[in-house]
């Protein structure tokens, strides 16, 4: 799971659950809310396993997708609403507006208040958003040929768009968008190509369909449709009624911001919260060195033109090269011992080669440790820690309970085996703690005690094998909330209405 949005897998769902469950964003002119705005949307599949969100790191899932882009003639106001599956176990829905000159906006629905964002500067992700329309993005080079640093003369541009670093290759035949080719650096797959290529009817004025190829592989297949909102509707979407009851959040929150604090839950045993906003990882002290679960990694919005991550200037290992600096401020003189994947998603594993550099081992399920294997050792990879010290990962599969024997704590790798989140996944057991961390499988909004509607069936599988495999007293952690649950709780799930009927 993840903060981040439609092409977040779970990323839907990190923003849905640290945040709210949409954003609305804007930049440009405020002038004129009412008025006419036009909507674009494309709907279609989107392909999880390729995004390294599936139930496997491989083949294909594709699941129904829809997201949509509004915008309004002579300002710079973006709405971005998105829908889809977060992960195979979830679907998500979300909507942001970006609202000029400094305010961005979730819109949480009819059931919450809709979470803001002052002072913040919208205008490069609104930009970025924005030209998911492809007639926006042709618009937006009409207007500034300056943005083009070369021109092949036949339909290809080299544009460098204002606050990106690297160029975006740009291909416009007779006023229409054809293709958008860029580099994105992803978790797990480094420095790779993402193409958007468009398909116009032969005939007619109709809108396109499209497909979204990362690094060789169909993420995306859509068609698109596009209609006017009338006054009414355009002045509801810009100004909600319900504006006076919004949360309103520091800028600096947007969209993911890194705040490390560390929680001691017991001795030798911590939480560090905030890795990245919705991010807690578990880390315990043992007399060989520290043992850390997951190693977290950005999350690249695949959807904008050109991609961003959520956590800009960190790249892929950055994030767990700053837990790793933040982990040696805190617990001085301590070595990394291990390093553990609870599961193959990118967002999680992704920042591995961190900890290998730092001379942890890493551990992960043995159905994906040849995977992670592989895409961990990459040639792609920009350049990090690892690189620089010329080393490689050795990933260690665990296919049976690991107990990391110690002096001081015993630490235990269980295999949780499949369930509707991923094929396979490890937590990690602290028995003199009574701490079991797992990260996606058991995430709780609260301390209620019937589980999520909204990811029920993971929620209910985890309980059942929780309730029947750990000790009484056991409290378990997870990834994505600071929710404690003790093994109570969960039994009470197994017997709720929720759980029963499924």
């Amino acid at each position: 799971m993840r903060i981040s949005r439609f092409f977040a897998g779970v990323p839907v769902l990190l923003v849905a659950m640290a945040l709210a469950n949409s954003v609305t964003c804007a930049a440009g002119k405020t002038d004129g809310f009412a008025g006419a705005s036009e909507e674009f949307c494309l709907s279609g599949e989107f392909n999880l396993a390729a995004r390294l969100q599936g139930l496997a790191p491989s083949g294909n899932e594709f699941y129904p997708a829809r997201f949509c882009i509004v915008t309004k003639g002579g300002t710079g106001l973006v709405h971005f609403r998105g829908e889809g599956n977060g992960n195979a176990d979830m679907e998500s829905s979300f909507a942001i507006s970006y609202l000029p000159p400094d305010t961005i906006r979730i819109d949480t629905g009819r059931d919450a208040p809709d979470v803001v964002f002052e002072g913040a500067s919208p205008s490069f992700e609104a930009a970025r958003n924005r030209r998911i329309d492809p007639r926006r993005l042709v618009e937006e080079l009409e207007a500034h040929p300056d943005y083009v640093i070369a021109d092949d003369g036949n339909g290809w541009l080299k544009v460098r768009y204002p606050g990106e670093m690297a160029d975006t290759a740009v291909k416009v035949v007779e006023g229409r968008l054809q293709s958008v080719r860029t580099l994105a650096d992803l978790p797990l797959r480094g420095r790779v190509p993402v193409n958007w290529n468009w398909l116009w009817p032969k005939h007619g004025d109709g809108e396109p369909s499209l497909e979204m190829v990362v690094d060789g592989a169909l993420i995306l297949r859509a068609h698109a449709e596009r209609r006017r909102l009338d006054a009414a509707e355009s002045l509801a979407l810009w100004q909600p009624e319900k504006d006076i009851a919004a949360r309103r959040l520091p800028a600096d929150a947007w969209p993911a911001s890194v705040n490390m604090q560390m929680e001691t839950l017991t001795d030798g045993v911590h939480l560090v919260k905030g890795v990245r906003t919705g991010f807690n990882h578990l880390v315990v002290e043992t007399g060989k060195g520290v043992v850390v679960a997951d190693a977290p990694a950005g999350w690249v919005e695949l959807q904008q033109i050109p991609p961003a991550d959520l956590v800009p200037g960190l790249g892929i290992s950055g994030l767990s090269e700053q837990f790793i600096d933040f982990l040696g401020e805190q617990l001085p003189g301590h070595a990394l011992r291990a390093v553990v994947l609870t599961h193959a998603h990118d967002d999680h594993a992704g920042g591995a080669r961190a900890f290998a550099a730092g001379g942890a081992k890493v551990f992960a399920p043995g159905e994906v440790a040849e995977f992670l294997s592989k895409a961990l050792n990459r040639v792609e990879m920009p350049d990090d820690r690892l690189s620089e010290s010329k080393s490689s990962v050795k990933v260690e599969p665990v296919h049976e309970r690991l107990v990391l024997e110690d002096s001081a704590r015993q630490v235990v790798l269980v295999p949780l085996g499949p369930n509707p989140h991923v094929t396979a996944a490890l937590g990690v057991w602290v028995p003199e703690a009574g701490i079991f961390f797992q990260s996606d499988l058991h995430v709780p909004n609260s301390d209620a005690a019937t589980p999520r509607s909204d990811r029920a069936l993971t929620e209910c599988w985890f309980a059942g094998w929780a309730t029947g495999t750990l000790p009484e007293g056991t409290r378990v952690l997870n990834s994505h909330t600071v929710v404690q649950t003790p093994l109570s709780r969960l039994r009470d799930y197994t017997l709720s209405t929720t759980c029963s009927e499924l």
